[in-house]
């Protein structure tokens, strides 16, 4: 999204050069196809005109893959005229108009409507003054014409800057409207990349009815000199003799386009030309060029440059063919916005919303006034406003209003006094133009505008106040005071977390109470299909269309390249690291169905094709393919969001115990006894916590004493403990602590836990330094573990303790690496996505990364499983493709395949799609389970190795160089990288254990943590 997204139009709309860079550059048009009628058929008819105009022009070929020449014009399309004039009060194009007429008023006495009449009627008014002079006159007249018009040109408004205006933002007379020229150089650089990008692979040409000096002068400034340009054609480029090829424009498209036309035949190649000018367009069409309006409006530069490559669909209102009379897509911010908010309002996750109440109930009992202050930031169509005052969402999606909300909760307190009797709501949006749609909304929820932005709406035993503020909440230099809450739905993930937390803090600086923050709808990074297709070949374009997974991974690639942040936990940390606290925390995923939300996923398609279509061609893939295939089966778009919400800061009265304090607790620790909880396997399917006490004058000399933060609950070991599918043998002949310990009920177990050392035996020579660090034990599920000093490792410096208690699953999943032994170029399949898989998945993918020679696909990772969140998050750990099951025949063979399901299908399918003389690593534990293959004779015959891993020994073929030692030195490294806590799914106590293991066994969550909280 984002996607995201991807996704909010107010930042959309100024960001939408920057982001298709990348693509074509993702988060994020196309017209919506039916599922029996093929994108290939509709991207026929690229020459049109918009606003519902005919289809001009010739089409001598009719072949999407066929070999693209552009021609792209020079003013008001290289550039915005539009945008010059709003950002800096001048544009080139003006400048140009201004000394036409009064060229034409000082040579011809030509009113400037004379001058304007030529131009409609002649594409230009020099090529109008050709066609009127006598031909004798007609050299010298142009000679004058380019000279007096063009030299006196100031191109400093290509650099925002216009001579004579102090840009100072409290000079009444600076001209800002919102520009910004940081963003405006980042755009250019963005068009300069998106311009060689195109030009490696195509011929690019400019072609423009000024002169030759004045075009390098418009790339000179625009920082464009150095593109890789297959030629420039101009009025003044040398001719064939004739009278229209002297300074020949393109009102005569044969002698002006000679150039192109001798090198490309429009019979074998797509010649296509970007311009401001349908008369140019019609022009060009009858040599057979096809053409496509680009004025900065309807169409940008980087749009048409989208459509020109197949990556988005033809401009919205053009007919595509007389067959074709379904609706067609054109993007309008309004509309995208009315389609995400019935989206949102089912994907807002209702826990965090009713933790919202109780927040905002708990604030005016503490206040005693019954008013709300509320500024939303990033309003869009007032859409969190409607979901206070009436609830929305689906079925089982369905969320109260937060006022009913609200109002159950202090009623249900027996406190009559203690109730809401207003709401005061800021609308911060930066779009103007969705203020009419604002105003809109509001009449519709029955409010009266009183003054110019307030609005009112009396309802029984309520007042609500909303101010219409069209600005930008960064630039407010007085935000409202006392606020009780900030929110901003679909918009975190667009700003850098620090710099958000600043912007912030600065409306949380005049309350007395530090505000909550609400951040719904952030987008967590990872989109989807609902079903996904593996890499394919394009026999036509001899490239290879990119799985879903890597697209997806382009996709969000492109939008980090400028500057999205697709990771939440930066925007937790930030908000932290400020003082500030998190609350609550939920999904709230897009579910984007292409029938019932037809225009959302009409949108989404949109943004893939505009931001990430050029991520995946620069990377060798064939993006319009992909784009192709995606229309032709249209399936649902899933887009990980997710909701936060925090105490901005924490108040002096309520501060909160950190749990990765290394601080000692005095009241607990300086007891002699304490109590201690810890998990017990009673029988099958049956788990319990038990409580005892540990006497803690009875550390023996060589032992430590550790108060447990946290521990990881073993989705495989584990797992055969609570069913009772285990064979009666020692825990682990190589873990100290259980060797001695045998596998049978009641058992305490667990191996992967993380605590403070909070005391040391008399012989423990490190216990000074010891004390009050963090240190891993292979112990079982418990609050307090006594063990021996050389039984612990001490987690390293900048690890965090829910990043450490992954330390064992990662080893494991190293050891498999290692035993598989993929060599450069090798593809390879893990079966089963569950907390070993994906780390699996993660280390291959960290040192495999995809190549591309032809259509030959080489160090791809794929990824198996049959439940959709697993395979989420395996795009989101760096597979290549993340399939399901049944597809592994068509993405197949592989060189190696690790197993790690625990279901001897999949070690079936891992047999049956590997290549001959390949080699399959199984990591399963089948415990008592019965397993039957089927070896028949193409097995017999395939040179195939089936090889067992398992972690608690080295391998003697690794041995000579590798030892335990080494091997967690590498597993720690490995752990300070992917940062594995980002896996678990539930955080939960050893009093919910039955739970957590039900939750595990069902495929429900990937990895649940214990937490022990004093």
């Amino acid at each position: 999204l984002s996607c995201k997204h991807v996704r909010r139009m107010n930042a959309l709309t100024t960001l939408i050069v920057v982001i298709y860079y990348t693509v074509y550059t993702v988060s994020g048009a196309s017209g919506w196809i039916a599922r029996s009628h093929s994108w290939h058929h509709c991207a026929k008819s690229i020459l049109h005109v918009p606003r519902g105009g005919d289809v001009i022009g010739e089409t001598p070929i009719d072949d999407d893959d066929a070999p693209l020449v552009i021609i792209i014009d020079v003013d008001n399309c290289l550039y915005s005229e539009q945008e010059l004039l709003s950002s800096v009060g001048e544009g080139v194009e003006s400048q140009i108009v201004r000394n036409t007429h009064l060229f034409g008023l000082l040579h011809f006495n030509l009113t400037s409507e004379d001058c304007d009449e030529l131009y409609k009627k002649h594409g230009s008014t020099i090529e109008g003054l050709r066609h009127t002079l006598p031909s004798h006159l007609v050299e010298e007249t142009m000679r004058k014409f380019y000279s007096e018009v063009y030299d006196p040109i100031d191109f400093a408004c290509l650099l925002g800057i216009r001579a004579g205006i102090v840009k100072n933002e409290n000079d009444s007379k600076s001209i800002r409207s919102g520009y910004d020229h940081g963003h405006a150089l980042q755009k250019r650089r963005a068009l300069a990349e998106l311009l060689e990008s195109i030009s490696n692979r195509h011929p690019v040409y400019l072609a423009s009815n000024s002169p030759k000096a004045h075009i390098m002068r418009v790339l000179n400034n625009m920082g464009l000199r150095d593109i890789k340009l297959a030629g420039i054609l101009s009025p003044d480029a040398e001719g064939d003799g004739s009278p229209a090829s002297v300074y020949p424009t393109k009102s005569s498209p044969r002698q002006y386009y000679q150039q192109i036309l001798s090198q490309h035949s429009p019979q074998s190649k797509r010649i296509i030309l970007l311009d401001d000018s349908l008369y140019n367009i019609r022009q060009a069409s009858t040599v057979g060029i096809h053409g496509i309006h680009v004025n900065g409006k309807d169409r940008t530069l980087e749009e048409g440059l989208a459509e020109a490559k197949g990556h988005i669909l033809p401009h919205g209102n053009t007919p595509m063919s007389p067959a074709q009379s379904m609706s067609q897509y054109m993007f309008s911010d309004v509309k995208y916005l009315g389609a995400k908010n019935k989206v949102d309002a089912n994907a807002i996750d209702t826990s965090v919303w009713e933790t919202l109440a109780q927040e905002l109930s708990l604030r005016l009992q503490q206040k005693k006034i019954g008013t709300l202050r509320v500024a939303d930031l990033g309003a869009g169509m007032l859409s969190m406003l409607e979901l206070f005052m009436n609830g929305g969402g689906e079925n089982e999606r369905s969320k109260a209003s937060m006022f009913n909300l609200i109002r159950n909760i202090l009623g249900s307190s027996g406190n009559t006094d203690e109730q809401l009797t207003e709401l005061e709501y800021f609308v911060y949006e930066s779009n103007t133009n969705l203020l009419d749609g604002c105003k809109e909304k509001l009449r519709k929820l029955g409010f009266e505008e009183v003054t110019s932005n307030n609005w009112q709406l009396s309802l029984p035993n309520m007042k609500v106040t909303v101010h219409l503020l069209p600005k930008d909440f960064q630039n407010e230099q007085h935000p409202p005071e006392s606020l009780d809450l900030i929110m901003g739905c679909c918009f975190a993930d667009l700003f850098d977390p620090d710099q958000l937390v600043l912007s912030l803090g600065r409306f949380a600086h005049k309350s007395s109470h530090p505000p909550l923050v609400y951040l719904p709808i952030t987008f967590a990074g990872g989109t989807r299909f609902s079903s996904t297709h593996p890499f394919a070949e394009n026999e036509e374009s001899n490239q290879l269309v990119p799985s879903d997974t890597t697209a997806f991974q382009m996709y969000a690639r492109s939008l980090i390249t400028h500057g999205h942040n697709l990771d939440p936990s930066r925007i937790v940390n930030a908000i932290c690291n400020f003082g500030g606290s998190l609350i609550a925390k939920g999904s709230s995923d897009w579910i984007i169905d292409p029938k019932s939300n037809q225009y959302l996923w009409e949108t989404m398609l949109y943004f893939f094709g505009m931001s990430g279509a050029s991520e995946i061609t620069k990377n060798g893939f064939d993006a319009a393919g992909w784009i192709r295939r995606s229309r032709r089966e249209p399936r649902t778009i899933i887009a990980s969001n997710v909701d936060l919400l925090f105490h901005l800061a924490h108040s002096s009265s309520a501060e909160r115990s950190d749990m990765y304090s290394t601080g000692e607790n005095e009241d607990s620790d300086s007891s002699s006894r304490v109590a201690v909880e810890e998990i017990q396997f009673v029988s099958p399917y049956n788990v319990t916590s038990v409580n005892k006490e540990l006497d803690r004058n009875n550390l023996d000399p060589d032992q430590i004493e550790v108060e447990s933060l946290c521990s990881l609950v073993s989705s495989g070991t584990e797992l055969k403990i609570f069913k009772g599918t285990f064979e009666s043998a020692s825990l682990d002949v190589n873990i100290k602590c259980m060797a001695d310990e045998a596998m049978e009920y009641p058992l305490a177990y667990g191996y992967s836990l993380v605590g403070r050392v909070v005391a040391c035996g008399s012989n423990v020579a490190d216990a000074e330094s010891l004390i009050g660090r963090n240190v891993f034990t292979f112990s079982p599920h418990s609050s307090r573990v006594v063990v021996d000093r050389d039984a612990v490792q001490i987690v390293p410096d900048g690890i965090e303790a829910e990043d450490a208690i992954f330390m064992p699953s990662v080893e494991t999943a190293l050891s498999l690496v290692h035993d598989a032994h993929v060599r450069l170029g090798e593809n390879v399949a893990v079966y089963g996505q569950g907390l070993i898989g994906l780390l699996v998945t993660a280390i291959l993918s960290m040192h495999h990364s995809t190549t591309i020679s032809s259509s030959k696909q080489f160090c791809s990772v794929t990824a198996f499983d049959a439940l959709d969140d697993r395979l989420a998050m395996s795009s989101k750990m760096g597979a290549t493709s993340a399939l399901q099951p049944q597809t592994a025949g068509i993405a197949g063979p592989f060189d190696v395949c690790i197993e790690v399901s625990g279901n001897p299908r999949a070690l079936q399918s891992a047999i049956d799609n590997t290549s001959n003389n390949g080699r399959i690593i199984v990591g399963s534990w089948y415990g008592n389970t019965d397993v039957a293959l089927k070896l028949g004779i193409d097995f017999h015959r395939s040179h195939k190795t089936i090889q067992t891993s398992q972690v608690s020994t080295i391998p003697s073929t690794m041995t000579g160089l590798w030892n335990k030692d080494r091997r967690f030195a590498l597993t720690w490294a490995l752990v300070r990288s992917l940062q594995p806590s980002r896996l678990i799914s539930k955080r939960m106590t050893l009093t919910d254990v039955q739970e957590a293991y039900e939750l595990l066994d069902g495929g429900k969550e990937i990895a649940i943590c214990f937490k022990y909280n004093k």
